[in-house]
């Protein structure tokens, strides 16, 4: 069979191999191209070089419309360093998923994760589970909600577990491609698999996987039989801010950025200063997790 260039999408990568699915709809499994001057994740769009019935090659990454980037911790050398790792890529929203309790919710890995959609260019969502603990949670899950609302973060306070809660979650992605992303324990494989009518793996996502390529540690594409799909991320513990500055910061915490038009110098930086608007402005719990998060980004 001749060589021939196929449109195709990105499903899986593991070590150096990823499942593709071409616009035709074929599964194959693809090695990368030593000129890439990326790795590819889920979500990219590539060309695919098909080389024989089974395989081919990814010579191309097509350009990304948006992404989604963390700061990771490495070893390199005996010491540690910080790189860069994109986790997903295309899609249009970034649906956090964050339980009320057990575990409690963190609202500064929330606004990490906010900063770092945001600056991808993807719109952030939010999803609070575990609503049946609310009272033992330290925070009311409606309260919280709220105050996303005002600053311009849609969600749900849900059951992963009720049809109710499935549809809720469905409703807000409207058919979008949503990357999913939260901390351990917090429901997420749940509701993945609900809304994926029990996880749609493909078979090139098997065998991807029985190759030993480790695709539950990278992210993976999965189909929504009702329309639009789910980038999966695995359960992150922590999530650093990557190419973000504290000027960056304060203009993606937007009720920050609304409230500083008060504030006495123009290069205020709303970490107590006198003369400083916001301290009165901004509920408290958003302005600790905003100086927390320039503490962070000045220290590394």
């Amino acid at each position: 069979m001749s060589e021939r260039h196929e449109p195709a999408l990105v499903l899986a990568v593991g070590g150096g191999l990823a499942a593709v699915r071409t616009d035709a709809g074929e599964e194959r499994i693809a090695k990368f191209a030593g000129r890439l001057d990326r790795r590819p994740v889920a979500g990219d769009r590539v060309q695919l070089l098909v080389e024989a019935e089974e395989g081919g090659r990814i010579d191309v990454i097509e350009p990304r419309t948006t992404e989604l980037r963390r700061q990771q911790r490495m070893r390199s050398e005996g010491e540690r360093a910080m790189k860069e790792q994109v986790l997903a890529v295309n899609a249009e929203c970034v649906l956090i998923v964050a339980s009320i309790a057990d575990p409690p919710l963190r609202r500064g890995l929330i606004d990490r994760i906010l900063v770092a959609a945001w600056r991808g260019g993807m719109e952030p969502l939010l999803a609070i589970t575990k609503e049946d603990l609310a009272e033992r949670a330290d925070e009311d899950p409606e309260v919280v909600l709220a105050d996303y609302r005002a600053i311009g973060v849609d969600g749900v306070v849900i059951d992963v577990r009720t049809a109710a809660g499935e549809d809720a979650v469905r409703a807000l992605l409207a058919g979008r491609t949503a990357a999913v992303v939260g901390h351990s324990g917090v429901g997420k494989s749940t509701l993945v698999n609900a809304l994926t009518a029990g996880g749609q793996v493909t078979g090139a996502i098997h065998e991807l996987s029985g190759r030993g390529r480790h695709t539950t540690t990278t992210a993976t594409w999965l189909d929504m039989p009702a329309g639009g799909a789910l980038i999966d991320l695995p359960g992150i513990r922590s999530f650093s801010l990557a190419g973000i500055t504290p000027n960056d910061l304060a203009s993606a915490f937007g009720d920050i950025a609304d409230a500083s038009a008060g504030c006495r110098f123009s290069d205020c930086r709303h970490l107590g200063d006198d003369g400083c608007a916001v301290e009165a402005l901004v509920e408290p719990a958003r302005l600790a997790s905003y100086r927390k998060l320039v503490n962070e980004l000045e220290t590394t």
